[in-house]
């Protein structure tokens, strides 16, 4: 017998295929599973990368509303300060004695008999000295 007539006997042809046919629905599967793992990789990486972006831009936000507070907060003592200034300033004016020592000072205004001298201040004189 030569090598060309030779024939090989396939057994089970129907094993074959089936076996076959198992391993075209595996590989199917395996690309499948490695389209769904893909995609599940992209979704994931955009939801972190948002997520990511999102904690930075709130923190920078709240690195903004903290410094706007503290500015607030340095503005309200000096509005307490101005107050009770303002309070002390109403009480004063509720006395007599004090209206009229301030109506003498600010408008150069006098009782009976008296007399108002201006004295020029330390500043204007060192000013005509040059």
């Amino acid at each position: 017998m030569s090598g060309k007539n030779k024939r090989i006997p396939i057994i089970n042809q129907s094993y074959m295929n089936k076996q076959n046919q198992q391993k075209l629905v595996a590989r199917r599967k395996k690309k499948l599973l490695i389209r769904r793992l893909t995609v599940f990789s992209i979704f994931a990486c955009i939801v972190i990368i948002s997520f990511t972006l999102t904690l930075k831009f709130q923190k920078e936000t709240l690195s903004d509303k903290q410094k706007q507070l503290d500015e607030l907060q340095v503005q309200s003592e000096k509005l307490e300060k101005e107050k009770k200034i303002l309070q002390d300033e109403i009480t004063k004016l509720q006395d007599d004695e004090y209206i009229g020592k301030y109506v003498r000072q600010e408008y150069y205004l006098s009782d009976e008999g008296e007399i108002i001298f201006t004295v020029p201040e330390d500043d204007q004189s060192d000013e005509s000295v040059d």
